[in-house]
């Protein structure tokens, strides 16, 4: 960096903190007028213009950077710039970036692991394998990178390859954590409850109260339940969610507020449902609480030969955000409306139709599985009149504990870690399926995830109906359903549907029973 952009790049850097944010954006807007080619101060600059809550400027800077990165082949910002399109669902260009690089350059061998990370997370699964495939015969083994590939073979549905490449990293990382932990729900040790002493040596080796020893507790009650020792699992996953917990923000009034502004806020009316005839691609959006059948759902419809299914897409947040020029939360998160106000619905549904259409190309269905649209129905219905909006509902019981025992990453779902917080958020979840199913003109479905394991033929006809699809053969053998999963759920929905999910809180009645309480109690008070 030549003594002119230096000085700039300090004077930016001095700026930012001293919270002097415009004279920091004229500092890297001064080095691109000198060297147009540089990924930095692009970099920056989009994230100036987040904090600003100026959307298209900052996603304009991410996909500049993206460009420059791949025509200078600045091997050393390859991660950061993926990561900044990341914040944007900007998934063809982290591909078309990540593909422009020299795979044997040291920099990007180095990053691996994250390159690998962002591929998997925008459903570029076997891209990851073959550029993991391609790294691995050229840096020394790591856990980092056994855990990775992993990951990507368990979404692709290679389950035993998958264990073999976590048994693998253990070997070489025997205290780590996350392994332990994705090993433990990913598959059943065989015989039950044989890797539970090295569960509880891997804990003695991190501090009580850190991260890592909460994901060990995960692991040892996975491992200890597997096992049918329904009491030390239970003291396992008490204390693992205890500490999760701790390390989360999550406010039960707020997010009651949450709930009410959207059973309460209606701007504009809901066209009627659209019945057949549509000139574009119907949307299938299919939501609910995580862990309630969803992604089993997701499976049966996408073996339909018209049916696409493109997984839990950001795009609709993000043709929101783009319209709107505001950096839209999603509909239970936002706080400013205001920013919202004259936005066009139409053009919103066109964008996120313009957004998905490379991945849509040849069908006339398409399935969107991102829980958090349950939250945007109400725009959702605005912008895409022909949409399809189906809500998976589970026994009460059976959804909360389901939620309970799953560590969500990235803190997603903070509601899961105590009863009161998860008897309060199904409260809220349930009166606003009922309302989106009431206002929403016949777009709105409710399935129950017990009718479909139990009783599959009849209530696969009537979702088929709901979406305007003709019968289609085989469609319950989610076993024939090859296409990579990056859910929760990625190793369950390999096995043939069961009803082995039905009741399981009743494992843990005793322990269980202050929330079975809770939940009654709601349901009395609204006269359910």
């Amino acid at each position: 960096m030549n003594p002119a952009l230096q000085r700039h790049w300090n004077e930016a850097n001095h700026h930012e903190a001293a919270a002097d944010l415009p004279a920091a954006r004229a500092c890297y807007e001064a080095m691109l007028a000198i060297a147009p080619k540089m990924v930095g101060p692009h970099l920056r600059l989009s994230r100036l213009a987040q904090i600003a809550d100026r959307y298209v400027e900052a996603r304009n800077h991410a996909l500049q950077a993206g460009r420059v990165c791949a025509e200078t082949q600045d091997a050393k910002s390859v991660g950061f710039v993926s990561l900044r399109l990341l914040a944007f669902a900007e998934d063809a260009e982290i591909v078309r970036l990540i593909r422009s690089m020299d795979w044997s350059d040291r920099e990007v061998l180095q990053q691996a692991a994250v390159l690998a990370q962002h591929l998997w997370l925008v459903g570029q699964h076997a891209l990851a394998l073959e550029f993991l495939t391609h790294v691995g015969a050229r840096v020394k083994p790591n856990a980092l990178l056994c855990h990775t590939r992993a990951n990507v073979l368990r979404s692709l549905g290679r389950l035993d390859e998958a264990t073999e490449h976590y048994e693998y990293a253990l070997r070489l990382n025997p205290s780590d954590a996350y392994v332990h932990r994705t090993l433990a729900y990913h598959q059943a040790s065989r015989p039950p409850g044989v890797r539970v002493p090295r569960v509880e040596a891997a804990l003695r080796q991190h501090a009580d109260g850190s991260p890592e020893s909460a994901q060990l507790r995960y692991a040892l009650f996975k491992e200890l339940d597997a096992a049918d020792q329904a009491g030390p699992a239970w003291a396992a996953l008490e204390a693992g969610a205890a500490l999760v917990r701790r390390t989360l923000r999550h406010d039960r009034d707020e997010e009651a507020r949450g709930f009410e502004r959207l059973l309460r806020s209606n701007p504009g009316d809901i066209p009627p449902a659209v019945a057949g005839g549509s000139t574009g691609p119907v949307p299938i959006f299919i939501v609910g609480m995580p862990r309630t059948g969803t992604t089993l759902l997701d499976r049966v419809l996408g073996n339909h030969p018209q049916v696409a299914s493109l997984g839990e897409r950001n795009d609709f947040d993000a043709a929101t955000s783009e319209m709107s020029d505001h950096f839209y939360k999603g509909g239970m998160k936002e706080s400013r409306w205001e920013k919202l106000q004259g936005l066009d619905p139409a053009k919103v549904g066109a964008r996120y139709l313009e957004r998905l259409a490379p991945m849509i190309a040849g069908h006339d269905y398409f399935i969107d599985k991102n829980p958090q649209n349950f939250f945007n129905v109400g725009l959702i219905l605005r912008a895409l009149p022909q949409a399809r909006i189906i809500c998976v509902r589970r026994d009460p019981m059976d959804a909360c504990f389901s939620n309970l025992k799953e560590p969500f990453e990235g803190g997603a779902y903070p509601y899961s870690y105590a009863f009161e917080d998860l008897a309060a958020h199904h409260r809220g979840f349930e009166a606003l399926m009922g309302h989106w199913e009431a206002s929403g003109r016949g777009a709105v479905r409710i399935v129950d995830y017990e009718a479909l394991v139990q009783a599959g033929d009849e209530t696969l006809q009537g979702v088929l109906a709901f979406c305007g699809l003709a019968p289609a053969a085989g469609m319950l053998d989610i076993t024939a359903n090859a296409s990579p999963v990056s859910t929760a759920s990625s190793s369950q929905v390999r096995s043939p549907i069961h009803a082995g999910g039905i009741g399981a809180w009743k494992r843990y009645a005793p322990q269980l029973e202050p929330l079975r309480l809770m939940l009654d109690a709601q349901r009395a008070e609204h006269g359910g």
